[in-house]
């Protein structure tokens, strides 16, 4: 599905009424597709659903805003000199600054709804099945029928998720297409949206097929599948205390989030694969690994670079040009913070012993990047003798997931997909109800299932790798309960006078073992914020209120790593939610502007 066009087919007719010109003329193309006459053959439905996925890719989605809307508000990622002095959209969500004018956040939130109308159309569309298009007493055609009806219900709970997650539940959320009478929806009441995604999710899981059946044809794959439409609803329950307005604080519902991953994990649809750097690359998309990606190509013969629904446009990605290599390779606005560095594992030389640090970052002693023909390492990537930014070594950072690790080409038409739901992150999740559950012993065995596939060394190494230890031989982390009975502190940053700006957490229960394995398997992967956000409002989690002083202090760590002042400490109440946009107040008026910050 990554490599063929995808078609955006939404159809709308216009009616022109001329009442006081001569000649009376026909406006209308006889010739001309309707929305009353076009949906009436398997393929067209198809493209229905097609159409739903192309929007995805949308420069105001995850084809560039998305990715700094997710991970630029957690204390991961942190904005840089180049976005302080060009791109103030990025440092207005990394410092908590952010407005109802705000551009990236008005066009995801635009665009968002445009795939719940998608979605809808082609829900409508495939019920009514007009002209019999699909034969539903015929087996071929019901399996089809089913999955076409699986991926719409699951791509509107998909945007549900997200406008609910940013912007609160009471907003305007519509189970059919808007009409001229309808365009002003009123915000929907506390808890709704929260039912009908999970329902959306439900419908989905019952009608879409495992991984292993859409992926037999090769044109499929990239689809969604049982197994994501089942992620999505565990993350759900788990996230219930911030998807569901009716809810609150500890009403997270375990037993049915660790059904649904018990669902996936007893499939055998997936495996974790043996290399961390084939989550984050060009390379071994759509594996094992993989419930569900936004699917990106390099486009390398479109005319246009930019992501958009445009003639000539590409299905490439700006998230490789805008927030990967340090500057001046590429953009680089949104950078990893000293909170992600200093989280991994170290020896007793300080050393960082955790590959998954190298295979996702550009950070010092790890992996080198090709430069005009030539390999360079982090002190080179960082900056050239005689550079000022050679004091900031050690704290200026790239990232290396959803990125190549050579130039020579145009790296703003990134190819690389964005993996939104992984085996590993299904496996954490089961963990964590295990916790939530009382059984801890199960938990650890999970946790631990993660841990050793990053203890594996990697296989086929690039260049950019084969000097590193990982590409030698296998690694050294400890079991999950080793290091529980050893208690590091990690996470923790002293400023240059060795004063404490965040103290980090110490690894001694399996609770707070938890929290760091998924800080270094997810990193940069837009689940932190939700994640952080969750254990906030978990009665059961003694870390609670430390968990947010992660938010709370990161405004010091921007000014430790940077030396750029700006950014002002995250406040629960006022920045928990993304400001419904000015242009949504100002023409809706059923919309409350108290959303507006």
């Amino acid at each position: 599905m990554k490599k063929i066009i995808i078609f955006w087919v939404v159809l709308g007719v216009m009616a022109i009424n001329l009442t006081s010109c001569e000649p009376k003329m026909d406006y209308l193309n006889p010739d001309a597709n309707v929305t009353q006459s076009y949906y009436n053959t398997q393929e067209h439905l198809i493209y229905a659903v097609n159409g739903i996925y192309g929007i995805f890719q949308g420069l105001n989605l995850w084809g560039r805003d998305m990715p700094y809307i997710l991970n630029a508000r957690s204390d991961e990622g942190v904005f840089t000199f180049k976005a302080s002095a060009g791109d103030p959209t990025v440092v207005q969500l990394a410092g908590y600054t952010n407005g109802a004018e705000h551009a990236a956040v008005s066009s995801a939130f635009g665009n968002l709804y445009t795939i719940q109308y998608t979605a809808n159309l082609a829900l409508e569309r495939l019920t009514e099945n007009q002209g019999n298009a699909f034969d539903l007493n015929n087996p071929q055609d019901k399996a089809l029928y089913d999955r076409l009806m699986g991926e719409a219900y699951f791509l509107r709970g998909f945007c549900r998720f997200y406008l609910t997650f940013f912007f609160g539940d009471e907003i305007p959320d519509r189970d059919y297409t808007v009409t001229s009478s309808d365009f002003y929806a009123l915000p929907a009441e506390k808890g709704v949206i929260y039912q009908r995604m999970t329902e959306d999710f439900k419908k989905a899981e019952e009608l879409l097929p495992v991984r292993s059946v859409v992926y037999a044809d090769p044109s499929n794959i990239g689809r969604a599948t049982k197994g994501a439409a089942q992620a999505f609803l565990a993350k759900c329950y788990m996230g219930r205390p911030v998807l569901d307005g009716a809810a609150g604080a500890g009403s997270a519902e375990w037993s049915q989030a660790k059904e649904a991953l018990r669902k996936i994990i007893e499939s055998n649809e997936y495996a974790l694969v043996n290399n961390y750097r084939d989550n984050g690359s060009e390379d071994n998309e759509n594996n094992t690994e993989s419930l569900f990606e936004i699917q990106f190509t390099r486009s390398s013969d479109a005319l246009y670079t930019v992501p958009m629904d445009i003639v000539g446009g590409g299905q490439n990605s700006w998230r490789q040009i805008c927030m990967t290599v340090p500057d001046p390779i590429c953009w680089w606005n949104l950078m990893p913070s000293l909170s992600l560095y200093n989280e991994f594992e170290r020896d007793a030389s300080g050393n960082i012993i955790d590959a998954r640090a190298f295979q996702g970052l550009w950070i010092p002693n790890g992996a080198k990047f090709q430069k005009g023909g030539s390999l360079i390492d982090y002190n080179l990537l960082i900056a050239t003798d005689g550079d000022e930014r050679i004091s900031w070594r050690g704290k200026y950072l790239g990232t290396r997931k959803n990125g190549v690790d050579y130039d020579g080409f145009d790296l703003s038409r990134g190819g690389a997909n964005d993996r939104i739901i992984r085996y590993s992150d299904v496996l954490l999740m089961y963990a964590e109800c295990c916790i939530e559950t009382g059984d801890e012993s199960t938990a650890l065995q999970y946790i631990n299932k993660v841990r050793e596939r990053a203890n594996k060394q990697m296989a086929n190494p690039t260049e950019a790798d084969a000097h590193m230890f990982y590409a030698q031989e296998a690694g050294s982390l400890p079991t999950g309960e080793a290091l529980i009975a050893a208690a590091p502190v990690l996470g923790r940053i002293k400023d240059g006078s060795g004063n404490t700006i965040v103290p980090g957490l110490q690894i001694n229960t399996a609770r707070r073992l938890l929290k760091h394995e998924y800080s270094v398997e997810l990193f940069m992967e837009g689940w932190r914020f939700f994640n952080l956000i969750r254990w906030h409002n978990n009665p059961n989690d003694p870390d609670k209120a430390q968990v947010l002083n992660a938010l709370v202090d990161k405004h010091k760590v921007q000014v430790e790593q940077t030396g750029l002042a700006g950014a002002i400490p995250f406040n629960y109440d006022k920045h928990l939610r993304l400001p419904i946009p000015t242009g949504e107040l100002q023409t809706n008026p059923n919309i409350n502007a108290s959303f507006a910050n």
